[in-house]
């Protein structure tokens, strides 16, 4: 045992040198497996500063399997551009497993050609994985070379322009694609690009604008999970929006968050779990026709999350957007959360009862029954198939224990006829601490239960 390790201080590591003093040790004198094992964790162009540490380093940092590039707030174009240029000719044509370019400094016209060119010879080093975030584009060719690579697993790019995409598409590697902010040219180049990904698992479309086409296709038969996050200002007012068909036989998530505008269909859906979110305060038919008919292509789905405003959608409108509001056979487990309380009781009673094997109620929000949703006798109008043959639990993670809590509590209690558990999870702001829940409590434990054997767990 050497004399650091016996008075419990660390070793201290020298670069290089023929004498150690105590415990110091030489890094130069580490196998170069570790020393590459140590530069992997810099950023690439602190990695090739370590060239001129030592003779050894010179060429160490030229097999690291990853290449980022960031340019900083206050790093000129010119060192930049220089620094990227330097790093690919150095590095030689060894495989790549990742490349990332974060570029902002599009100044010049021969930019964006500059680029392609980055990229290309990434895809000539069969490059794995390939993230993009650029900026000061009108309009984004990418090389053509991009779109048929055969080695591309992983592809991510936030660019705000146009997205161009040419006529041949065949990404025959491709497991996640992931498109931020760009905005799709036309219905045909649009509908080639998600065709083109025979082995897709994972599409993310975040605030991508779907203006300039009419309807368009995602037919991927290996896809397993959708995101779409709409941005609502790149969402055309008064238009009918975007028709998009998802063709997933094997799609099991979907998450969307959005305004309704676009209408999205699913052709032999077998979504297992949903999210479905409506960010806007404007409420049209437009949009409650949007959410009805989103639902209804998710007959399979076993567990959903909404939110308060996708149910006010439907509830500002007309009578018959509630009845026709479609049945959700298969669902389990339905989760509503809310920024804020809103009224839509009427077509969260609608929605449950299109629910017939719900087993688990939850809310992350303030629960917005009240009297008027029962008759004289507490009993719920209509009464949803679900509380009388298959809800077991309820969950509520915004408990105040105030009076209208404690009426909304009451309905549910009195209604659940099979229901085995109850968990009230208390808010910060529960007002009048310890002695408050003992009455709280006891309240709780004298309202009436349809169910004998439910338990009312206050957290």
């Amino acid at each position: 045992m050497d004399a650091s390790s016996q008075t419990g201080q660390p070793k201290k590591w020298k670069l290089s040198g023929e004498k150690e003093e105590g415990g110091s040790m030489s890094l130069i004198k580490l196998p170069d497996v570790l020393i590459e094992q140590i530069i992997s964790f810099l950023p690439t162009k602190d990695a090739i500063r370590t060239s001129i540490l030592s003779k050894r380093w010179e060429y160490l940092w030229t097999s690291l399997p990853e290449l980022k590039f960031i340019q900083g707030m206050n790093e000129t174009r010119c060192s930049f551009v220089t620094a990227v240029d330097r790093a690919l000719i150095l590095r030689g044509p060894a495989d790549l497993k990742q490349f990332l370019l974060l570029f902002r400094g599009l100044e010049q016209l021969d930019d964006a050609s500059r680029v392609n060119r980055w990229i290309t010879a990434m895809l000539r080093r069969n490059v794995e994985e390939l993230i993009l975030r650029l900026s000061n584009y009108k309009e984004l060719s990418l090389p053509r070379s991009l779109f048929i690579s055969a080695t591309l697993t992983y592809l991510d790019i936030i660019v705000p322009c146009i997205f161009k995409v040419p006529s041949t598409v065949c990404l025959s590697s491709l497991r996640t694609l992931r498109l931020q902010c760009v905005v799709f040219s036309d219905d045909c180049s649009t509908q080639q690009l998600f065709s083109g990904c025979p082995v897709l698992e994972d599409l993310i479309l975040g605030e991508c604008s779907w203006g300039n086409c009419k309807f368009v296709s995602i037919c991927a038969p290996k896809l397993l999970s959708l995101e779409i996050d709409e941005d609502i200002e790149l969402c055309p007012k008064g238009s009918d929006g975007c028709q998009i068909m998802i063709f997933g036989v094997n799609l099991t998530n979907f998450y969307y968050s959005g305004e309704f505008r676009n209408h999205y269909c699913f052709n032999n859906s077998s979504v297992n779990e949903a999210h479905i979110f409506h960010c806007s305060n404007e409420k049209s038919r437009h949009m409650s026709y949007g959410f009805n008919k989103l639902l209804g292509g998710l007959s399979s789905v076993k567990t959903l999350a909404t939110n308060s405003d996708s149910l006010e959608v439907i509830q500002t409108h007309a009578t018959e957007l509630l009845t026709q509001m479609p049945l959700l056979n298969y669902l389990t487990t339905l989760k509503l959360e809310a920024e804020e309380v809103v009224p839509c009781s009427k077509a969260l009673l609608r929605m449950l009862g299109n629910c017939p094997c719900l087993q688990t109620l939850i809310f992350f929000q303030e629960i917005n029954l009240s009297s008027d949703d029962a008759n004289d006798d507490g009993v719920l109008e209509p009464l949803p198939p679900c509380f009388l043959t298959s809800l077991k639990q309820i969950e509520v993670h915004a408990f105040y224990g105030d009076k209208n809590n404690l009426c909304a509590i009451k309905i549910l209690l009195k209604n659940a006829m099979v229901l085995e558990k109850m968990i009230l999870t208390c808010m910060h702001s529960f007002v009048g601490g310890s002695e408050k829940k003992k009455d709280v409590n006891k309240q709780l434990s004298d309202l009436p239960k349809g169910s004998e054997s439910c338990e009312v767990v206050l957290v």
